[in-house]
């Protein structure tokens, strides 16, 4: 191989032919996006050399610094491209230089899904470029025959800007020795562990690894999955290690199951990465300060649920109450776009372990041990609603804090958690908000504890202003007291039993 910028795209003549409409074939336009794309980020022209099973040369391998196979059912037929792959990549691996700086010399790319691991078993570790969507109700693939409009810039594109990306790495890397240097030196407080997700979740799944990239953090995994679930448990586990955090993204998929297990590989990652947080909160606690590894697990719920079924609401309920047992996990059901900045802090400035901030909105410790501290929390469409119950508690010699509800979100979360921490007794106002929403502040009551709270809440209460739809039982599975839910104007009756509660 030798320093020059050539790129070699390699595919079947049978997979350009011309889509219906009289567009110029697949293969075609990949060639000339992508070479767009590469003088705009290099502001040069790197060759794209087109080569298909008539034009293939084994000889000439050496000479591309670059390779991108077209991978289908079509090219795995000619065994000289095959063998030429396989041969060409293990030649690579034995000299240290598949791998140019993180990024892998030969890119796999799918037009439609593919498994092309049993041809070429030298290129099975190398992640996929996949250029295709797959309909999350019905599971069926959908291969790009127009490339513009709103699937196609969110799926094609943003993936074609990516390889674009990865390609100049590649080309701009230097030749490294011995693995040293580079993106493989980045020390573990700079890796993330990125879960895989279900087909409908993969796009938001690009967008954090982008972003993450970008600001010079390396992801993990950065190879494929094994299709074995105990290879599959093992792999997990080794990459869980090098990570500062680990993210995972559930929406309405399940995902697909490897072979050897009834869970699906969310599943499995999130099982794994829940036992790893376990034990690292245990190696914590015997280290010393200044040896400990931070460690935290962000599970991220898609706000957008509409067509669950009933084995992910278990999935999704399983994990909510996993991760109350530990302040190093959270769930979080926010936009995407929040979800980022919490990302954010929890690298940069060491998120929930970061545990003295002087943030405006934050009420002053109790000024006497004698007054109670009781949490009214409400969603901010009912911030309204809650000053009767306010003014009322306040009569009754209570100090009474809410969630602030203006600033940075990252603050605002630390406030909650600071109120959560320090409040004797607290009462979920059910008003405007989602019965969602306040599941989710009881799940933030049973996880008190994990934000350092020393002793147990005095007593806890939804307030429900009228009647609600929703299954009771569950309040009573969290110890939650029932009050009001009968008129939906506030009556100081309504808090007898929660005050009663409170002073025995």
């Amino acid at each position: 191989m030798t320093n020059n910028r050539t790129i070699a795209l390699i595919y079947s003549e049978k997979d350009d032919a011309m889509i219906e409409g009289g567009i110029k074939g697949w293969v075609t336009n990949f060639h000339k996006f992508l070479s767009t794309l590469m003088y705009q980020i290099t502001r040069e022209n790197p060759e794209i050399k087109l080569i298909n099973e008539s034009s293939f040369s084994a000889t000439e391998m050496d000479s591309y610094n670059v390779i991108i196979a077209v991978l289908t059912s079509n090219l795995v037929k000619d065994k000289v491209i095959v063998s030429s792959l396989n041969s060409h990549s293990k030649k690579l691996k034995g000299q240290n230089k598949l791998v140019a700086d993180g990024v892998a010399r030969v890119f796999k790319v799918l037009k439609r899904p593919f498994d092309p691991d049993e041809y070429l078993e030298e290129l099975e570790d190398l992640l996929t470029y996949d250029f295709y969507l797959v309909d999350p109700l019905t599971g069926d693939p959908q291969e790009f025959t127009r490339f513009f409009g709103n699937d196609a810039e969110r799926s094609y594109w943003m993936k074609l800007v990516d390889m674009a990306y990865d390609i100049n790495h590649v080309l701009q890397a230097k030749e490294l020795e011995d693995g040293e240097g580079g993106y493989e030196t980045i020390p573990r407080e700079k890796t993330v562990y990125l879960a895989s997700t279900g087909v409908d979740m993969v796009i938001q799944r690009d967008i954090i690894k982008r972003e993450l990239i970008r600001h010079g953090y390396k992801v993990l995994p950065d190879h494929s999955l094994p299709k074995e679930a105990k290879a599959l448990d093992r792999m997990v586990r080794d990459d869980l290690d090098r990570c500062r955090l680990s993210i995972h993204l559930v929406g309405e998929d399940y995902g697909y199951k490897p072979r050897g297990s009834e869970l699906s590989v969310v599943d499995i990652q999130n099982r794994v990465a829940s036992d790893h947080t376990y034990q690292m909160v245990e190696k914590n606690k015997k280290a010393k300060k200044d040896e400990k590894e931070l460690f935290s697990r962000l599970i991220w719920v898609s706000p957008d649920l509409k067509n669950v079924t009933e084995r992910q609401k278990i999935f999704i309920e399983d994990l909510k109450s996993d991760a109350a047992a530990l302040e190093e996990a959270e769930v979080l059901q926010i936009p995407l776009q929040e979800l980022k900045t919490i990302i954010r802090e929890e690298l940069v400035t060491g998120g929930r372990f970061n545990t003295r901030r002087d943030i405006k909105g934050l009420d002053d410790e109790k000024k006497d041990e004698k007054t109670k501290m009781i949490y009214l929390i409400a969603d901010k469409r009912d911030v309204n609603e809650i000053d009767d119950i306010q003014t009322y508690l306040k009569k009754q010699g209570f100090n009474v804090v809410s969630p602030s509800y203006e600033g940075d979100l990252v603050d605002l979360r630390y406030i909650h958690q600071e109120n959560l921490r320090r409040c004797d007794a607290s009462i979920i106002y059910f008003g405007q908000a989602t019965e969602e929403w306040i599941k989710t502040k009881l799940q933030d009551l049973l996880k008190a504890p994990g934000f350092g709270r020393e002793k147990p809440l005095t007593a806890k209460a939804v307030y429900f202003k009228g009647q609600k739809d929703v299954d009771m039982e569950h309040y009573k599975k969290n110890n939650a007291m029932v009050l009001g839910n009968n008129g939906g104007t506030f009556n100081p009756d309504h808090l007898k039993p929660f005050l009663t509660k409170m002073e025995s």
